[in-house]
């Protein structure tokens, strides 16, 4: 189920990540990098300060994303050679809600993107040799699947910054 696309606001907010070059489906690998991430942060003594999200740096369909699978931290931390760390930017961001199971996601983007065309907004994004390259495309997890086992509960919202 998706709900009524609409523009947010968004203020900046720091991040933890750990960076991967991924494939569809990468389910697997986004669960194992998240449970790496947060394996990290808690023997630095960081906490999130909302949900994890995957941040599409780059997307080069089909062969490869650029994903930061993400925590947002209360102030800027340090990374090292596994964790980034960085600032979402501020800004107006075209946004839906998808309820339902993740294997759902990729027709909830492109009605995100349908909706952005129709509406004439445009992307903040760039295109480049490695792919279609984002300002900020974020798919933020509150539900946690460990937690609410039925899938058609699970809740990922969809925040693609606009351009200025």
């Amino acid at each position: 189920m998706l709900s009524e696309p609409k523009i947010i606001e968004r203020k900046a907010q720091p991040y933890v990540a750990i960076r991967k070059i991924v494939k569809i489906p990468f389910g697997t690998a986004a669960s194992k990098t998240l449970a790496d991430l947060k394996s990290w942060m808690r023997k630095r003594g960081i906490e999130a300060v909302d949900a994890p999200f995957f941040h599409y740096n780059i997307i080069d369909m089909p062969s490869a994303l650029e994903i930061d699978f993400g925590a947002p931290t209360a102030a800027e931390e340090e990374g090292d050679g596994t964790v980034v760390s960085g600032v979402l930017p501020a800004g107006r961001y075209a946004s839906l809600t998808h309820t339902g199971p993740y294997k759902d996601l990729i027709e909830a983007n492109g009605a995100l993107l349908r909706w952005i065309h129709a509406e004439g907004l445009k992307l903040d994004m760039c295109k480049s040799p490695a792919g279609d390259v984002f300002g900020c495309r974020l798919e933020i997890y509150p539900s946690d699947p460990k937690v609410e086992k039925d899938r058609s509960k699970w809740v990922t919202e969809l925040a693609f910054k606009l351009a200025d």
